[in-house]
């Protein structure tokens, strides 16, 4: 009996050793995502009005009005492989996703389902091909031509933003593309060894500062959270050198630290 006894009790000690384990690393992983820290996404519409009405305004010191505590613009989000298809294509098409997911924005349009996002990327490609000759590894300054002359866009480049710049773009319902050196992010859901180039969404932040993204590398990337030091410290913009290949030659680590504001039409 006594036997018994211990053998029931170090099966409850496993299960509840083990319950406690999982709830822990369930606990470790919505601190990294943040995910429960996200706020409601809001749409274009309501924060240009707000803007709006708010333009101009500074205190009593003449500075700008603070900026609010938290914001998340309510940007569509797709994966660079709806069909979770990594050839060729869909390993270089980050950037075509993160321009897809602003554009949409931009045009009060969701994007509707894999197909929709899929053919969409599919234009982008074409657009690239015929404006410059290849569709891989764009720079900033080209993403923006993309933006500009395909979606009709406004756009600034902005080169070492700080912070501060990236929340007001956003509190300004304007979406921030950030070109980066993608293995230096750390995002646990990237294929290993992680993309050498990188580009996402930022399109939001939280009270306690980390920056809400849409991260196309990840079919997990809708509301996707980094620390505000992680995205600064990876921000470097491609760097092309030789012949145009695939891949194209580029240090990326030594690119410039530039953001893209997309400021809608």
């Amino acid at each position: 009996m006594r036997r018994r006894e211990i053998v029931i009790g170090a099966v409850v000690v496993f299960i509840v050793g083990a319950s406690l384990a999982f709830f822990q690393r369930v606990a470790i992983r919505d601190a990294f995502t943040g995910k429960p820290d996200v706020p409601a996404a809001v749409e274009r519409a309501a924060v240009v009005a707000d803007v709006n009405a708010n333009t101009g305004n500074t205190n009593t010191a003449g500075e700008p009005e603070p900026l609010p505590v938290a914001v998340n613009l309510k940007v569509p989000f797709t994966s660079q492989a709806p069909d979770a298809n990594w050839d060729q294509d869909h390993e270089e098409f980050c950037e075509e996703a993160a321009v897809l997911m602003v554009g949409r924005y931009w045009q009060d349009r969701t994007i509707e389902g894999k197909s929709d996002a899929e053919a969409a990327l599919q234009e982008i490609k074409t657009f690239e091909l015929k404006e410059f000759g290849f569709y891989y590894d764009t720079t900033a300054a080209e993403t923006a031509r993309i933006l500009e002359n395909l979606y009709g866009l406004r756009v600034e480049i902005i080169a070492d933003p700080s912070l501060d710049d990236i929340k007001r773009a956003v509190a300004s319902g304007n979406p921030v593309i950030v070109p980066t050196a993608g293995r230096q992010l750390g995002n646990p859901n990237f294929r290993r060894p992680g993309p050498v180039y990188h580009n996402l969404v930022i399109k939001g932040y939280t009270a306690d500062g980390k920056l809400i993204t849409n991260d196309p590398g990840t079919r997990k990337g809708a509301d996707y959270l980094y620390s505000a030091e992680v995205v600064l410290n990876a921000m470097h913009d491609w760097v092309p050198a030789g012949e145009r290949t695939v891949p194209r030659n580029g240090d990326v680590g030594e690119g410039r630290k530039v953001v893209i504001v997309v400021r809608g039409s």
